[in-house]
């Protein structure tokens, strides 16, 4: 159980996004979220509207940001409080992280995770506590404009001593966000109302280490933060608070200084805030009550785009070329300039280059770049690659799938050595090579060379928490701290609204609305294991010969020949009808009674995520990060049958034809309220975990965040 809380000062807008962050990242963290409105004139009511949920309290007047807190704070009483700035957003995994962390370390009092600004650059959020010089080196001050690199002012900030991953000790963390525990709170008091606005943060952190207690920077748990929303509403006012509140927090843990020192601390602070003032253009405007502040707008410079190659094997049927399409297209044009590259795909498989067909963004085809290993031609592929790298001049350079991410690696190794740069390397792993497709000496080869290509790379993107877990602990690909979970991101329009499209498919299949339709969506290669679908069938058909049912396959690829002369060895073709590719692969889901899969090896598979999309119940294979997708086992009785029913989905024991016929036959007689039940969890999930505006996001952040040192 958490407490939030949230002051308001006139910054309804960014508050109600602020709310919907919250809610899209608590996963079933049970929370109250209290909000103490200083007065605002905004439309506060917008709150209760759209997050009925929220307890909010409106003050007649701006009682200051600690008075506000401590009114919120004796109202809780759950063991942990987030403290939050209304112009704040949480990012992905938050609350799982921090909270976790707070939970294992209970000599900590306090925890403030990273703070970005907007643009991705890190804020100064984790600092030491100020020294009589810290009122004229702060960090807007003059001084530290002139000398930016000063030693002072450097000392103040620790965040840039942190590597972002390990927590780290320090003297205080930023008000904006911090998780605190209250049982620490309870021990020593809550804010120190006489602090109006600012440097109340620091004096709660000294006061916790004078009570025994720890103030820790944990990097990993992370929001973004505009500065200042809230305080620009009265901007000479809240100048004049800072350096008050600066004046204050020195003669509260200085009392024996000598009045002389005081003097020149406070004249000091004085001077730094004339100065401010002046820099600044303010100038105040009186007039009715409320007068009006004005800022002199301060002509800024254009920020350079981040200048993104990616790089894939191919643009085949199937989540990754989906996942680059959006990556190429959706990404912020005005900040990030993104250049995609691709080889070749083989006469057997599906071509998605048509999701280009109206883009502006082209992909570069090199027809070298083939999937096959071919020594020579990959060669020429490392060539290609560094002329183009030498042309376009990434800053960045990210690679999908194995291929792709082997040459694009080497030859960004190459570049950077020849010409001393600092390219940064990303590598997606959408699925992974390393079980399932190749021999035993293979795929350990495979696997060495991931793990040579992980150190020369600064960030690999696993798609779900199975796969990070495989890379790090089962095959031992890199650290988890190289490793970052970003799930795939989809357009789930189409899916969600296919329901309009009902019939027409069963149509074309000539099949009535009676007929259960089991659909099996993908290429057909090895790895997706079609024959034990096909030997699952014939189970289920020899034992439900009443059921009117029928087999679709959607796809195409290299083993199409070989699975049709399987079926009809096995006197399926009544049964089954084999599709091909369909480009609006909606229609399919529209009439489908069951989306099956039967993988050997998979990442995310792009087909359950548009089944649950589209409300169709699945049932897949316990394999790579479709255990993620499934959610957790919620029937332990079916475990004795041989497979097990989620909260998501039905799991079958991988390539057990046995297993996959019991949970086929589990679902077409299930009671429908239970199966309705499970197929709205499952819309919901997906709905909420993979829409595209969410990958897009995280993906702009990563990148912010690589660029931080480098764009300073």
């Amino acid at each position: 159980m958490i407490d939030i809380v949230i002051v308001n000062f006139n910054s309804t807008d960014y508050l109600l996004k602020c709310l919907q962050s919250i809610y899209a990242d608590l996963e079933g963290f049970p929370a109250t979220v209290w909000i103490e409105d200083n007065g605002s004139t905004d439309g506060i009511h917008r709150i209760r509207d759209r997050f009925p949920a929220v307890i909010l309290s409106c003050n007649e007047r701006n009682l200051g940001f600690a008075a506000a807190v401590n009114q919120a704070l004796k109202k809780g009483i759950s063991p942990y409080v987030v403290l939050l700035n209304p112009d704040s957003r949480i990012m992905k995994g938050f609350f799982r992280n921090i909270l976790s962390f707070m939970e294992l370390n209970p000599q900590i009092a306090i925890a403030g995770p990273r703070i970005l600004d907007e643009d991705g650059s890190l804020q100064g959020s984790a600092r030491a506590f100020p020294t009589p010089l810290t009122a004229l080196f702060g960090r807007s001050s003059l001084f530290t404009r002139i000398f930016p690199n000063n030693p002072i002012t450097s000392a103040n900030l620790l965040t840039s001593r942190s590597n972002g991953i390990q927590p780290m000790e320090v003297d205080w963390v930023s008000g904006a966000c911090m998780v605190i525990r209250r049982k620490a709170m309870d021990a020593v008091g809550c804010f120190d109302e006489r602090f109006f606005m600012y440097w109340e943060d620091a004096d709660w952190c000294k006061r916790m280490w004078n009570g025994g207690w720890k103030v820790v920077y944990y990097p990993v748990a992370c929001i973004v933060h505009h500065v200042g929303v809230s305080s620009s509403q009265l901007l000479l006012k809240s100048r004049f608070e800072f350096h008050k509140s600066v004046y204050l927090l020195f003669e509260k843990y200085s009392p024996a200084t000598p009045w002389l020192i005081k003097i020149m601390v406070m004249a000091s602070l004085f001077l730094r805030f004339g100065l401010l003032v002046a820099l600044n253009g303010i100038s105040l405007y009186v007039g009715a009550p409320g007068a009006r502040l004005c800022i002199a707008p301060q002509a800024k410079p254009a920020p350079r785009k981040i200048k993104v190659l990616r790089l894939i094997a191919r643009l085949n049927v199937g989540g990754p070329s989906i996942h680059v399409h959006l990556l190429t297209t959706g990404l912020d044009s005005k900040r990030f300039e993104t250049l995609l590259v691709t080889g070749m795909i083989s006469d057997k498989e599906g071509d998605m280059t048509y999701l280009f067909q109206d883009s502006s963004h082209k992909p570069y085809q090199l027809s070298e770049m083939q999937r096959d290993i071919r020594i020579p031609m990959d060669i020429r592929v490392i060539y290609r690659i560094f002329q183009l790298t030498r042309k376009f001049q990434p800053n960045i350079v990210h690679t999908h799938t194995a291929k792709a991410g082997f040459t694009a690696r080497i030859t960004v190794l190459l570049y950077n050595l020849i010409f001393r740069k600092n390219v940064k390397i990303v590598h997606t792993f959408h699925g992974h090579v390393f079980d399932g497709y190749f021999s035993r000496a293979k795929s350990w080869l495979f696997i060495q060379i991931e793990r040579f290509l992980a150190r020369m790379t600064d960030v690999i993107i696993a798609i779900s928490e199975t796969q990070r877990n495989d890379l790090v602990e089962k095959y031992h690909i890199a650290p988890l701290e190289k490793i970052r979970e970003i799930e795939l991101g989809f357009d789930l329009k189409p899916f969600l609204s296919c329901a309009a499209l009902r019939g027409r498919f069963r149509e074309k299949l000539g099949v009535g609305d009676e007929t259960i339709l089991v659909g099996i969506i993908g290429r057909l290669v090895p790895i997706k294991n079609h024959e034990m679908f096909f030997k699952a069938i014939r189970l289920f058909l020899k034992a439900n010969p009443e059921i009117d049912v029928k087999f679709v396959v959607v796809g195409d690829g290299e083993c199409r020949q070989q699975l049709e002369s399987y079926c009809r060895e096995q006197n399926l073709t009544r049964h089954v009808v084999f599709w091909g590719w369909i480009q609006d692969v909606s229609l399919v889901y529209a009439d489908l009674n069951i989306l099956a899969l039967t993988s050997l090896n998979e990442g995310t598979p792009v087909s359950i995520i548009e089944a649950m999309a589209s409300s169709v119940p699945v049932i897949a294979t316990r394999v790579g990060g479709i255990q993620d997708l499934m959610g957790k086992p919620v029937d332990s009785t079916a475990e004795k049958q041989g497979f097990t029913v989620c909260e998501r989905g039905i799991l079958s024991r991988n390539n057990d034809p046995e297993s996959l016929f019991k949970g086929l036959s589990h679902l077409v007689r299930e009671d429908s309220t239970v199966r309705r039940a499970r197929v709205l969890r499952a819309r919901t999930y997906v709905v909420n975990r993979f829409a595209k505006e969410r990958l897009l996001k995280d993906i702009e952040l990563l990148y912010s965040q690589l660029m931080i040192k480098e764009m300073r």
